[in-house]
């Protein structure tokens, strides 16, 4: 029999195999390419493109023939914008898919690394909300594919964070992260110490408690109109792009927009956002829209993408998967022959050159037939 630790090995890459092919299909549905990616890129050309990049949170090493530093891929994306920026003559929207281990490191102080098994996706080259509306129905899809219920996706937006970070002035990284972390009491005793226009103060004072459906950016767009038309058309644009989701399938409980999230002002440049789920504490996926990033790349053109942890996916019941049939299974070094012959004909084939495990390969494998 395989032991317990083997039948957790083989059952766990059936269920990431099944999981990867599922997704497959759905990018396959919208015409996504995919592309084969390194597993090291140079650290130079990734200091710059990478999302909170810094030395404790990547692994790195020498190469001895250039002597240039090298690091395990801490993110896909500026891989992918890398790639697709060298493509001449580029048929734009062009989709993109990828996937495989990204490396982080998960505790700096512990020196502990973590490989994170994702897929992903990204298109370059469409500046309208369709783009941003693909990649959410595109995880949708994907996840309702693999059979998984209970997840949400949470919205916010970098335009309208640094459109309002702006009106804040000195104090404005200081109010936004107090923002971020809900600490209502906080952020009102910090606005009064300032000289801030009443209406901005009164926004501002209701963005740690604005998250939930779309409804909750009413009352925002309310209250910026009084301030400031751009901030207040780009909450229209959320909320557009909210209602378009459900008017194309997703349920309007799945939806949700923070008006106090403040993170990724450093890499998104327009609307991004986590996939969550009731049941489960880690982020599931994301994404977003990054459209400065192929400009570092010598392209500049509009990108949007996103990715699927399927690491955290499999905590969940999905993709189960039976044990896998095979056609025959060949016993006795006479027939070995044989086994060859059956394989080039198009079977499966086990071969065992010991006839007396028959009993053992019958009761860990399913075979058609036994010869």
């Amino acid at each position: 029999m395989i032991n317990t630790g083997q039948d957790q090995s083989i059952e766990r890459s059936n269920r990431v195999e099944q999981a990867l092919k599922i997704i497959d299909n759905t990018l396959n549905q919208y015409g996504y390419i995919e592309l084969s990616l390194p597993i090291y890129e140079y650290y130079d050309l990734l200091s710059d493109t990478v999302f909170n990049f810094s030395d404790e949170s990547i692994i790195r090493f020498i190469d001895r023939h250039t002597g240039k530093t090298l690091v395990l891929r801490p993110d896909f994306t500026p891989q992918v914008c890398r790639i697709v920026s060298g493509i001449d003559n580029i048929t734009l929207p062009f989709r993109a898919s990828y996937k495989g281990s990204v490396f982080r490191s998960v505790e700096k102080d512990r020196g502990i690394k973590s490989e994170e098994n994702q897929t992903g996706w990204e298109i370059f080259g469409e500046e309208s909300l369709y783009a941003d509306m693909e990649i959410v129905l595109v995880c949708y899809d994907a996840l309702k594919n693999l059979g998984l219920k209970g997840f949400s996706f949470t919205f916010a937006d970098t335009v309208f964070i640094t459109k309002l970070k702006s009106h804040l002035k000195e104090k404005g990284d200081l109010i936004l992260k107090t923002v971020s972390q809900r600490r209502v009491r906080d952020v009102k005793k910090i606005l009064e110490n300032t000289d801030l226009n009443p209406h901005i103060k009164a926004f501002v004072e209701k963005l740690p408690l604005s998250f939930g459906k779309k409804d909750v950016l009413d009352e925002l767009i309310k209250l910026s109109d009084t301030f400031d038309k751009e901030i207040s058309i780009r909450l229209k644009t959320i909320k557009t792009l909210m209602e378009n989701l459900i008017e194309y399938g997703i349920s309007e409980d799945m939806l949700i927009f923070d008006g106090g999230e403040s993170k990724g002002l450093d890499y998104y440049t327009g609307i991004h956002f986590e996939i969550v789920h009731e049941n489960f504490g880690a982020v599931l996926g994301g994404g977003g829209r990054y459209d400065t990033l192929m400009a570092k790349f010598g392209k500049d053109i509009t990108a949007c993408g996103a990715a699927l942890n399927i690491d955290n996916l499999l905590y969940f019941p999905i993709c189960s998967v039976s044990a896998k049939m095979y056609d025959y299974l060949i016993l006795g070094e006479e027939n070995f022959k044989k086994a060859i012959e059956l394989r080039r004909e198009g079977k499966s084939v086990i071969f065992v050159a010991d006839r007396n495990k028959k009993d053992i390969f019958g009761s860990s494998y399913t075979f058609k037939n036994i010869i």
